[in-house]
């Protein structure tokens, strides 16, 4: 019964003694992590040694995750921005022009005898069942006037539905009425930038500002847009009636219709409604390519999406051979590194040093001199693009914390790829060769 007990009670101190702390478990433990810290001391001893040449080692680190993160970080603002900009097109709107954005197959010069879109197009596409709202726009390059101050501007006609398709935010006023529009009232809207050179802060509203050689009242001013990469701004334009633009302009220039629908998921058959109602009213038989385009936001961006999944991968590519050049300079730098101490690796061996020991030290001694590379790295390519922001404001950053992962992640790689042989070597060393080299 006591031998039971006695049994009983040295298996349970067993089990405490592997569960505790300073059993087997927690020796083999304070041991790696013993002989880790030794190797990272030793490796930046080393480092700290041979300053210069361990600095000229980093510097192709460094530029490589500098340049990752930094890449990575503009082209995905860039990417949020341009996104933005062509969504506020519209996802339920359609852009009926004599042009396409995006050429297709088709040289531009064929379509240089597309005919122009006119009222004809324009009552045509109303019919079409599945419309919400059909609003022309025509442009036309002037001059603005008030007092002294002028400028050049574009002046936009349009109808009272404008906003509804376009979200317009407004400074100060609104925007023209139905019956404004219907009766082609000498009314205007000004850009904020239009409004500030014109009035210089002053309030407009109620003034008369001269279009070319036209008297227009200024019943409103548009919020501030800003600069834009792609869709332009309508900071520096004006916007007048449709009807008093045909008026007093003239209605023969480029006209372009926008038509929105009330459930975006009827896009493609609008699209395809408008289509077929054009062609009708323009007698194009069955085969006949058409003579005018439907355009859309996907279609842009669409476009940009390509372009860029080039560049973004050339770019990253010159980064990624950035980084291989570093951990070349890094496989060499250790090479001759084992080779200076080789008398050094004898004599820890003489002393009791395992060859795994030799191995740690000199391949954290590699991914030391990659992670310091890449610290430094990091910091500059978070802080460049702020700076890239601040000089270019109209060139938006977003800071990607997956490239700086991605980044950190291949640095590493390659301290342990490029570190990996001479570790290896200097593991090797027999302790009587190398106790006999001078």
């Amino acid at each position: 019964m006591s031998r039971c007990n006695n049994e009983s009670r040295l298996d349970g101190r067993k089990v405490a003694q592997r569960r505790h702390p300073n059993g087997w478990e927690g020796k083999i433990l304070k041991y790696w992590t013993s002989s880790f810290g030794e190797a990272f001391r030793s490796a930046l001893h080393s480092l700290w040694a041979h300053k210069l040449r361990s600095g000229l080692t980093l510097l192709s680190i460094l530029i490589g995750v500098a340049t990752i993160i930094t890449i990575v970080s503009v082209i995905s603002g860039l990417n949020h921005k341009i996104s933005d900009e062509f969504e506020s097109l519209g996802t339920k709107v359609l852009y009926v022009d004599r042009f396409p954005w995006v050429s297709k197959g088709r040289s531009w010069h064929k379509y240089r005898g597309n005919p122009p879109i006119t009222m004809i197009e324009l009552n045509a596409v109303k019919r079409v069942s599945l419309v919400e709202y059909v609003v022309p726009k025509i442009r036309k390059g002037l001059k603005a006037s008030f007092k002294q101050n002028d400028m050049d501007i574009g002046v936009n006609g349009t109808s009272w539905e404008y906003p509804q398709i376009r979200k317009l935010d407004m400074e100060a006023g609104r925007f023209f009425s139905y019956g404004e529009d219907q009766k082609g009232r000498p009314v205007c809207v000004l850009g904020w930038q239009v409004w500030k050179n014109l009035f210089e802060n002053q309030n407009p509203i109620g003034r008369w500002v001269k279009l070319g050689s036209i008297n227009f009242r200024v019943i409103g001013v548009l919020a501030k847009q800003g600069a834009s990469l792609t869709i332009g701004t309508s900071d520096n334009d004006v916007f007048v009636p449709y009807n008093a633009f045909r008026h007093i302009f003239g209605g023969r220039r480029r006209l372009s219709i926008m038509v929105s629908t009330k459930n975006p998921k009827d896009i493609d058959e609008l699209k395809e409604e408008i289509r077929y109602s054009i062609r009708g009213v323009r007698g194009l038989r069955f085969g006949e390519n058409d003579n005018f385009a439907i355009n859309s936001q996907d279609m842009l961006l669409d476009e940009y999406n390509k372009t860029t999944r080039i560049l973004w991968a050339a770019l990253l590519a010159i980064a990624g051979l950035s980084l291989l050049v570093g951990g070349i300079g890094v496989m060499n730098i250790m090479l001759i590194t084992v080779t200076e101490r080789t008398r050094e690796i004898g004599v820890r061996k003489a002393v009791g040093a395992t060859s795994m020991h030799i191995l740690s030290q000199f391949l954290l001694e590699a991914l030391t001199q990659c992670w310091l590379g890449g610290t430094i790295g990091f910091v500059i390519g978070i802080g460049l693009p702020v700076i890239v922001s601040k000089i270019v404001p109209q060139l938006p950053v977003a800071i990607s914390w997956e490239a700086v992962i991605v980044a950190i992640g291949f640095t590493t790689l390659v301290g342990v790829v490029f570190g990996l042989y001479p570790a290896l070597k200097a593991a090797k060393l027999s302790p009587v060769e190398a106790l006999r080299y001078e």
